[in-house]
C-alpha cells in the first residue's frame, strides 16, 4: 500500500476539475447573472448534500473491504459490495422523494428567489432530485474502490464527474439559454453515467460469490452498524457546509450569494489536500495492529498537514484580490474580499481537523464525531442567526469559522486521548 501514490490520485482527482471551474465558472455567472447562478450553487449544494443519503455506506465499504482484503476474502468482498450498492440505491430512492416534495417550498418561498426565477428554479431543482440516487450509488462505489485500493479507477470517475460539474451548465447554456432546468438535466445525466462507468470496473467483484434475495441482506447489518453515526454525520456536516448557503439566501436574498459561495468554493477546493491524505490514510490505520506505528504515523502526518495548510492559507489570502479581480472584476473582489479573508482562516482549522476525524473513523468511533457534530450544529445555528442578522454576510463567515474551529478541537482532543489508552 503507498500512502504517496494514492494521495496523489486523490489529489489529481479533485485538482483536475478546477481547471474547469477556472475556466468556466465566469462564463455561466456573466450569462446567468447573480442570482440565477446563486440558484446553480443552491442545486451544485444539493446534489453534494444528498450524497449523504448513502446513509453511510461508501465509508462503511473503505473501512470493511480494506478489512476483508486484508485477510483475502474474495467472496466475502462480492457479499458486501452487492449489499452496500443494492442499499445506497434504496436510500438515494428516499433521498429523491423527500427533494421531490421540498422542490416547491424550496423555491416559492423559502429562498426569497424572484418571481421570473422561481418556475425555472423548481424544475432544475425537481430535475436534481432524480440525480440523488445516482448520487448515493456513486458514493458506495467510491467507497469501495477506495477500500479495495482502487484509487486510480476512483480518482479517474471523480475526474470525469468534477468536469462534467462545470462545463456541461457552460454547454447547455451555450445550446439551450439561461435554462437552470437544462442544466440539471445535463448534471443528472453525468452522474448516471459515471455509475455505469463504476459498475463496469468493478463487475469482477459484482460477478463473484452469488448470493440468493435472502443473503444479501446479511451484509448489510454490519454496513448500517458502521454507517449510522456516519450518516448522522453526513446529515450534519454537509448542513453545516452548505447550509449557510440558504440561510444566507432566506435572510438577504439570492442575489447575495455569489459573493459568499464563489470564495467559499474557491477555498474549499483547498481542503483536497487533507481530503486526499485522509483519504488514502483511512485503510491503513483500519488495517494497522501496530498501535506505536500507528501513532508515529498519525504524529507526522499531522505536522505535515499543518505545514501544507498553513503555506496554502497563506497564498489564498496573498492572491485574493488580484485573483478575483482578474477572474471576474475589481468591484466583486472589494466586496468579496473581507469575506475571503475570514474563510481562509476557518480553512486551515478545517483542513488539519480532517487527520483527526480520520483517526477516529479508522478505530471504530463514527459515533463521537457524529455526537460532536450533532453539538455543533446546534451552537452554530444561534450563532449562524445572531452574526449574520448583525453583519451580514461578513457574520456568516465569522459563523462558519469559528464552527470550524471548534471542531478541530474537539477531534483533537479525541484523537490524542484515543492514541493514548490504545497504547496503554
Amino acid at each position: 500500500m503507498s500512502l504517496k501514490r494514492n494521495t496523489f490520485w486523490n489529489l489529481g482527482g479533485s485538482l483536475l476539475p478546477l481547471l474547469a471551474a477556472a475556466a468556466f465558472i465566469p462564463y455561466c455567472l456573466r450569462h446567468l447573472g447573480n442570482e440565477a447562478f446563486g440558484v446553480l450553487t443552491l442545486i451544485w449544494g444539493l446534489i453534494g448534500y444528498f450524497s449523504l443519503f448513502d446513509f453511510g455506506v461508501g465509508r462503511a465499504l473503505t473501512y470493511g473491504l480494506s478489512k476483508l482484503r486484508m485477510t483475502g476474502d474474495h467472496n466475502g468482498i462480492g457479499r458486501v459490495l452487492k449489499s452496500g450498492l443494492l442499499l445506497t440505491a434504496i436510500t438515494g430512492t428516499a433521498g429523491t422523494l423527500i427533494m421531490l416534495m421540498l422542490a416547491p417550498s424550496l423555491t416559492h418561498h423559502w429562498l426569497k428567489i424572484s418571481p421570473a426565477l422561481q418556475n425555472d428554479a423548481q424544475s432544475a431543482f425537481q430535475i436534481a432530485a432524480i440525480g440523488v440516487i445516482p448520487t448515493a450509488v456513486t458514493s458506495g462505489l467510491r467507497g469501495a474502490m477506495e477500500g479495495l485500493e482502487r484509487f486510480a479507477a476512483s480518482n479517474l470517475n471523480k475526474i470525469f464527474l468534477g468536469f462534467c460539474m462545470f462545463t456541461l451548465p457552460a454547454a447547455s447554456i451555450w445550446l439551450h439559454g439561461n435554462q437552470l432546468s437544462h442544466i440539471a438535466l445535463y448534471l443528472a445525466m453525468a452522474r448516471l453515467v459515471v455509475v455505469v462507468i463504476g459498475l463496469l470496473q468493478l463487475r469482477s467483484h459484482l460477478r463473484s460469490a452469488p448470493i440468493d434475495g435472502a443473503e444479501i441482506f446479511t451484509p448489510m447489518r454490519g454496513l448500517v452498524s458502521y454507517g449510522f453515526w456516519l450518516t448522522v454525520s453526513g446529515i450534519i456536516s454537509p448542513l453545516m457546509v452548505f447550509g449557510d448557503r440558504f440561510f444566507i439566501s432566506s435572510l438577504l436574498g439570492a442575489g447575495q450569494l455569489a459573493l459568499y459561495t464563489i470564495p467559499q468554493e474557491g477555498l474549499m477546493r483547498m481542503l483536497i489536500v487533507p481530503a486526499a491524505i485522509g483519504g488514502a490514510l483511512l485503510p491503513m490505520f483500519a488495517g494497522m495492529q501496530n498501535q506505536h506505528e500507528s501513532s508515529a504515523l498519525y504524529q507526522s502526518q499531522y505536522r505535515r498537514l499543518a505545514l501544507i495548510m498553513l503555506g496554502l492559507c497563506l497564498f489564498a489570502a496573498i492572491i485574493a484580490y488580484p485573483g478575483l479581480s482578474f477572474w471576474l472584476s475589481a468591484d466583486f473582489a472589494h466586496k468579496a474580499l473581507p469575506i475571503t479573508l475570514i474563510l481562509v482562516a476557518g480553512s486551515f482549522m478545517n483542513g488539519i481537523a480532517q487527520l483527526p476525524y480520520t483517526m477516529l473513523q479508522a478505530r471504530g468511533k463514527p459515533k463521537l464525531t457524529a455526537q460532536f457534530h450533532m453539538v455543533e450544529l446546534v451552537l452554530y445555528i444561534v450563532v449562524l442567526y445572531f452574526l449574520s442578522r448583525q453583519f451580514g454576510l461578513i457574520g456568516a463567515a465569522l459563523a462558519w469559522t469559528a464552527r470550524v474551529t471548534l471542531d478541530w478541537l474537539l477531534l483533537h482532543i479525541a484523537a490524542r486521548r484515543l492514541m493514548a489508552a490504545q497504547r496503554h
